[in-house]
């Protein structure tokens, strides 16, 4: 699988260095920009339909890869361990499958966002119908590990429908909060991808060599490569997306690339049935999820409505602090690799051990 992961990151960024142009095109054919503001701190139009050249990058280099590397096509066709009666018996390919039909429908609606205002009921209606779409197809949290007990137990039906779709629905909106700066959401992502790869290479060669967790490598193996993939393709967009922007990544955008992260920790990480397994995804979006929190309880005390934006983000402060606009950035990349750091370190003490 070693040239799969090599492939699949190199062949990511081309597709994304391919794409973007075209996104860039179809952005100013149709006339969607995001235009500046007092709220905005750019200050000139800029085409935000970015989304779409991140998501022909992912889905075209699994296209590819699919029929060029026999084993990945083998891979998908393995079963997955968990059934049940909604369910029934899956393959990993069905999986796939339903995150990236899952990701189609957040990317649609950002992209019809991004050119005009959707109301914000239809907004989550529809991200919860692409969380049921990917959860029909066995992309759901079926257990947790309590902290500091080292028990795992399995959750209810329902409470697996509702903590997987709440745990991809969160996901989708902190990303979506944190693109406010150029560069800053698809940083952040491209790092939380990468590190979530070496996670995975981390936790598969533990579960090898037993063969009732042999579903369990299978499916770190997927998270590897749609990870390693996402990682690529944010690398090869940040080329136009970097201050100074050309294009921004949208609510398409930032929607999709959470719906990716959220899944990709569904099926890897959030599977191992170790007490880091809970705090490993956490702690990698640590920096968004902070702002966002901070955020809810600011408008929440001023009595405002808590989705209303503002220019009171952490970013935002920085910058009246007088950094400059990528000086910020570049910080938020830094205190998120630490981030990353401290859970690969965390992840590498735990599974030694065992």
């Amino acid at each position: 699988m070693i040239l799969v992961y090599i492939f699949c990151f190199f062949v990511s960024i081309f597709f994304a260095l391919l794409f973007t142009p075209v996104a860039i095109f179809l952005s100013r054919k149709f006339n969607v920009y995001d235009m500046p503001n007092r709220r905005k701190v750019h200050t000139r139009p800029i085409p935000r339909w970015g989304g779409l050249g991140i998501f022909l990058s992912i889905s075209g280099c699994l296209l590819l890869v699919y029929y060029l590397f026999p084993q990945f096509s083998q891979l998908l066709a393995s079963e997955l361990k968990q059934k049940s009666k909604l369910i029934g018996t899956l393959t990993l390919f069905d999986q796939l499958m339903g995150i990236l039909t899952g990701g189609v429908f957040v990317l649609i609606l950002g992209m019809i966002d991004d050119k005009k205002n959707v109301q914000a009921l239809i907004k989550l209606l529809v991200q919860i119908i692409a969380a049921l779409c990917a959860l029909e197809y066995g992309v759901r949290i079926f257990g947790l590990t309590i902290p500091f007990f080292n028990t795992y137990i399995e959750l209810p039906i329902i409470l697996t429908l509702f903590i997987t779709v709440l745990w991809l629905v969160s996901f989708m909106n902190t990303i979506n909060l944190a693109d406010g700066l150029d560069g800053l959401a698809t940083g952040l992502v491209t790092i939380a991808a990468g590190t979530f790869f070496i996670v995975s290479m981390l936790m598969k060669p533990t579960l090898m060599n037993s063969p009732d967790k042999l579903w369990l490598a299978n499916q770190l193996q997927l998270s590897a490569i749609l990870s390693i993939t996402l990682c690529g393709a944010g690398i090869g967009f940040l080329f136009f997306n970097f201050n100074p922007a050309r294009i921004f990544v949208g609510d398409g955008g930032a929607l999709f690339m959470g719906f990716m992260l959220a899944s990709i920790s569904i099926i890897g990480t959030l599977k191992m049935p170790l007490v880091v397994a809970l705090f490993i995804p956490i702690i990698i979006v640590a920096l968004p999820v902070l702002d966002v929190f901070l955020s809810i309880l600011r408008r929440f005390s001023r009595g405002g409505d808590i989705m209303a934006p503002d220019k009171e983000h952490i970013h935002h402060r920085l910058l009246k602090l007088g950094w400059t606009h990528r000086e910020v950035v570049l910080i938020m990349y830094v205190i998120t690799l630490i981030l990353s750091i401290v859970t690969i370190s965390l992840t590498s003490w735990k599974l030694t051990l065992r």
